[in-house]
């Protein structure tokens, strides 16, 4: 299990982020911040430890092996590659950006009704605690203001 990362034991067993905060009681935002490497196992309480090696079937010296450090990390400490922000998203959000994904490659004429959609599933998600600030922030500047997220932000 050494070489595992905690995003490839998640897919093994099944698990989205969200299905595995509900079934072991750790918040959402604490296992995006886990799994994107952000937050460190090692760093992890022992409550949450438990909690997380219980609702994976892992020992806990299987869990604290498993690997966790993205590859590039930028200055600010973060990944330098977002795609973690899009991961494990609630499905209303999902297909709110698939069908303004979908509308702009067809060119619809109600592209700003489907804009309205993804800004509104993406304030509910963030105000439901389901996606964090920083993944709100994210899609909002890749999907409705076409700005590139810079390292600095």
């Amino acid at each position: 299990m050494v070489e595992l990362t905690i995003n490839q034991i998640l897919k093994e067993k099944g698990f989205s982020r969200y299905s595995l905060s509900k079934s072991s009681g750790i918040p959402w935002a604490t296992l995006a911040d886990i799994c994107s490497g952000k937050t460190h196992l090692e760093r992890c309480s022992a409550g949450t430890l438990m909690k997380l090696s219980k609702a994976l079937e892992l020992t806990l010296e299987e869990l604290l092996s498993l690997d966790t450090e993205p590859k590039d990390i930028g200055s600010n400490g973060k990944p330098t590659d977002k795609s973690y922000l899009e991961t494990d998203l609630p499905g209303s959000l999902q297909k709110a950006i698939d069908d303004y994904i979908q509308g702009e490659k067809e060119h619809v004429l109600h592209l700003d009704c489907l804009a309205d959609e993804v800004y509104g599933s993406i304030n509910a998600n963030f105000w439901g605690g389901r996606i964090t600030e920083e993944q709100a922030v994210y899609l909002r500047k890749k999907y409705l203001y076409g700005e590139e997220d810079s390292e600095d932000d």
